[in-house]
């Protein structure tokens, strides 16, 4: 089972999950398999994201590489942030840990939601 956002999700996957609104209205059983029409439904409800059957697929590809994506944004950001710094040891130190405290909340938060971005 994995975590997609809405955006990703196609015809014919199939829900391991049920699907809320807000409200904890149901709006979707789990095992229902996904039409164009569901689709809709969901996204004017507001629903982001969606837990589908099946392991490590394409769209877990897609999810780890935008990880990765991140991962490398953020370092950028914080090589940016201390150039003016970077001849400093305590304040490459530094970066390396805002770095690494940075990764840590995102894998938490991954993890908390249950992507495969381990």
């Amino acid at each position: 089972m994995i975590r997609i956002d809405l955006e990703k999700a196609k015809p014919g996957m199939v829900l391991a999950k049920p699907v809320n609104n807000l409200q904890n209205m149901l709006l979707l059983k789990e095992r229902v398999v996904l039409t164009e029409r569901n689709i809709q439904m969901l996204r004017s409800w507001g629903v982001g994201e969606i837990w589908i059957e099946g392991g490590r697929s394409s769209e877990a590809s897609d999810l780890a590489q935008d990880f990765d994506a991140l991962q490398a944004a953020i370092d950028r950001e914080l090589q940016e942030k201390f150039a003016n710094v970077a001849d400093d040891p305590l304040m490459m130190e530094i970066m390396r840990l805002a770095g690494k405290q940075i990764k840590r909340r995102l894998l938490r938060r991954e993890a908390e939601h249950g992507t495969p971005a381990s």
